[in-house]
């Protein structure tokens, strides 16, 4: 703990400011004429380490006076004036603030622009990444913030390469730490509808509205009803505009997070139903219950999702009324996501859902939800087999004829086809291919046969789930 004691000299009565801290134990001391210098290093020290905060003050002391550090130059960077960052709101303006005061100024802030080096930027990363959470009392902040607060300081030493202050950015392509990241919740149908039995009446269509579209909190709420038509043969939404934070900190209606944003996200007609007796054009379609205009994020998570989300998690409360109880805690934006996976289960293609959920790039699709799309890794073999059939079978090793056992229905198959018939009528069913039931039959049991999962039989054959699973059943039961 740094320690700053004001001294004045008894010959010529200047003062001056001394901090004394220790260095692997032994005590050293450093001396400032103006106190904001002294206290500024002391709280580096205590940050840091003294060893660390001394190696900062030598290259500040060998640095030019025209060379700006850190902060001063993110001080500009940020300044809506420099024109050195344009394209953005004055709240995300004033949130960088904000991030870079919470992140890496702590650090490196009173190192000289020209001064920081990638050892500089990795210390760092490895301080941050042992913050705790800052929304959260237990735990440390989140991989994603670290990454965050990454890509800020690497823009900041890209700008100041820019201005020629520096001639390369030491934050660029710095390998992170993947942390711990939060997983998304992906509900069943039955858990939502768990879920939406505990949701208070008023906000029922709208928690519906979140899951039936996958819409951003940010964009469903700032609907209004001109953007709405619900009289087309297919109902839609258009999104052209989202709540964002205003340089005060309150909300302002701008436009969407980026250009793929602005699109237009059709309804099933039972969702388009439940929202009701439209209003006039300017009034929103969601507003919050008491104060009739922008829903309020904290208050609803507070008063209605929150306690929904313990009652839905409760086992014997759900029992005693026939629900399926959640295993996972959700959170309001989960339901974009669960939208997404009811899309993949349903056999959309990503191409599709990415334009739905406005995703600027069909990696962000890719990474999000990749992973939930059915039987990939068969359908990649099964593309392999193709193309070398018949080039490796002369080694091929005949398959053994199998056994009866292997048309019984496997467990994982009855929740997959369970799940996938009480999706809402979100989906576009596959083409339908015709051939003769005994044929269609007999290729079914011989894919099977091969080991291929019913879903991707389905897939193959252009068929339900549940006919795949009638047509093995009755395989068996002829054979029996």
């Amino acid at each position: 703990m740094a320690s700053v004691t004001e001294r004045i000299s008894e010959r010529t009565g200047a003062v001056s400011y001394r901090v004394q801290f220790r260095v692997r134990g032994a005590m050293k001391q450093e001396t400032f004429e103006d106190p904001v210098g002294a206290y500024e290093f002391g709280d580096l020290v205590d940050q840091i380490g003294g060893e660390a905060a001394r190696m900062v003050l030598e290259r500040r002391r060998a640095s030019l006076e025209a060379t700006p550090t850190l902060r001063e130059f993110t001080a500009t960077y940020l300044d809506k004036k420099s024109g050195i960052l344009t394209g953005i709101e004055d709240g995300t303006r004033k949130g960088y603030e904000r991030a870079a005061e919470l992140s890496f100024l702590r650090i490196l802030g009173a190192l000289p622009i020209d001064a920081i080096d990638r050892q500089d930027v990795g210390r760092w990363l490895a301080w941050q990444e042992e913050q705790p959470s800052t929304r959260s009392s237990t735990g440390k902040v989140s991989a994603k913030t670290v990454k965050n607060y990454h890509g800020l300081l690497s823009s900041i030493l890209k700008a100041a390469v820019a201005q020629k202050l520096r001639d390369d950015n030491p934050a660029f392509k710095m390998r992170l730490s993947q942390g711990v990241k939060r997983e998304a919740v992906f509900l069943s149908p039955a858990e939502f509808r768990t879920l939406l039995h505990f949701i208070r009446d008023y906000y029922k269509p709208f928690v519906l509205f979140l899951a039936g579209t996958g819409l951003r909190w940010g964009e469903a709420t700032a609907l209004h009803w001109r953007d709405v038509n619900l009289w087309a043969a297919t109902p839609t939404v258009r999104v052209v505009q989202a709540w964002k934070k205003s340089g005060g900190g309150g909300p302002v209606l701008a436009h969407p997070k980026s250009s793929k944003a602005r699109r237009t996200v059709s309804m099933h007609q039972g969702l388009a139903t439940a929202l009701g007796q439209p209003g006039n054009g300017d009034e929103l379609v969601f507003p919050g219950k008491l104060s009739g205009n922008h829903l309020w994020y904290a208050r609803f998570s507070r008063s209605t999702w929150n306690p929904a989300v313990e009652k839905a998690m409760d086992k014997e409360l759900c029992a005693s009324l026939g629900l399926t109880p959640l295993t996972r805690r959700p959170t309001p934006h989960d339901l974009r996501h669960t939208h997404a996976s009811w899309l993949i289960a349903a056999g959309q293609p990503l191409p599709y859902i990415q334009a739905r959920l406005g995703h600027e790039k069909i990696t962000t699709t890719v990474d999000v939800y990749g992973h939930l799309v059915p039987d990939a890794h068969e359908r990649l073999a099964f593309a392999i087999e193709q193309t070398l059939d018949g080039a490796v079978g002369q080694t091929a090793i005949a398959a053994p004829e199998p056994e009866h056992s292997e048309y019984v229905i496997e467990e994982d198959d009855m929740i997959d086809a369970e799940v996938v018939e009480a999706l809402p009528p979100l989906a576009i069913e596959p083409a339908k291919r015709t051939l003769p039931h005994e044929d269609r039959d007999a290729k079914v049991r011989s894919m099977r046969g091969q080991g291929m999962t019913m879903r991707a039989i389905a897939d193959r054959m252009g068929m339900s789930t549940r006919t795949i699973q009638a047509v093995l059943r009755d395989a068996v039961e002829v054979t029996s």
